[in-house]
């Protein structure tokens, strides 16, 4: 009688939990379907790949079989990756992804698009392992919030427009495996990176970049040295002929002697 006790209230806590979870798991479910819905609405697709995208019938696991997105369980509307690389979409980076929160992969290489990264995209997807956004038009700053990815083991933004400098905050990030900021607009110092299998070519076509693993940069003091000295070699063989010329034209003008 008392194991049957105990049967029926372990059944009565765990039924009690999930009553209480459901909501918030409805909620993050739906998080996701919105999150898909804004991504189709805020990109021109004009190969229609995103074609099979329908919304509307709410079934367990429906957007599980959209093209380029795979879930976390075939039954659940939770997305564990969207893959979408050589699509032909167009548009501004659709900041709806952050309404995906629990997923792990992005990737949107060879695409058409331009604009901004949104700052407070990447801190709403603390889970993201992987981020592929390399041959676009994407310009501006690389995000501060991207170093806040705890999980971020590969980071791909070569290709594209990007200025300004390399934030210092992705360099202490242990997990960092596979990172390129190549053919970009780049400049000032490379941070110092944590693990050591980031290549030079992770670093090529940004003429503004410098620090290792490329050419060491120069200080202020030692470009203006540099910059003195090629004025006066400039300016030297004027001086000198301008010199030459008084000297010459100061004894043109002495009286003679009689």
């Amino acid at each position: 009688m008392m194991l049957v006790a105990k049967l029926a209230c372990v059944i009565f806590i765990r039924s009690g939990f999930w009553v209480l979870l459901l909501p918030s798991l409805t909620r993050a479910m739906k998080s996701d379907i919105t999150c898909l819905r804004s991504l189709k609405s805020q990109l021109k697709d004009p190969h229609a790949h995103l074609s099979n995208w329908v919304f509307g019938n709410y079934s367990d696991g429906y957007i599980c079989s959209f093209f380029g997105v795979y879930c976390w369980r075939s039954d659940l509307n939770k997305v564990l990756s969207i893959n979408l690389g050589g699509s032909g979409l167009e548009g501004e980076f659709p900041s709806g992804v952050k309404l995906c929160s629990f997923m792990e992969s992005l990737n949107l290489t060879g695409n058409n698009l331009t604009g901004t990264l949104p700052s407070d995209t990447f801190s709403s997807l603390p889970y993201l392992v992987t981020l592929d956004l390399s041959n676009n038009n994407l310009a501006g700053n690389i995000p501060a919030s991207l170093p806040n990815v705890s999980f971020l083991n590969t980071l791909l933004l070569d290709h594209n427009r990007f200025t300004g400098s390399i934030p210092s905050e992705l360099a202490s990030s242990p997990r960092l495996l596979q990172f390129s900021v190549a053919d970009n607009d780049l400049i000032g110092p490379i941070p110092e990176f944590t693990t050591k299998n980031i290549s030079l070519s992770s670093f090529d076509d940004n003429p503004d970049l410098c620090g290792l693993p490329l050419d060491p940069c120069r200080s202020f003091y030692s470009i203006a040295i540099i910059a003195a000295n090629i004025a006066a070699a400039a300016f030297f063989p004027v001086g000198a002929c301008y010199g030459w010329l008084y000297d010459g034209r100061k004894q043109n003008q002495r009286p003679r002697r009689r």
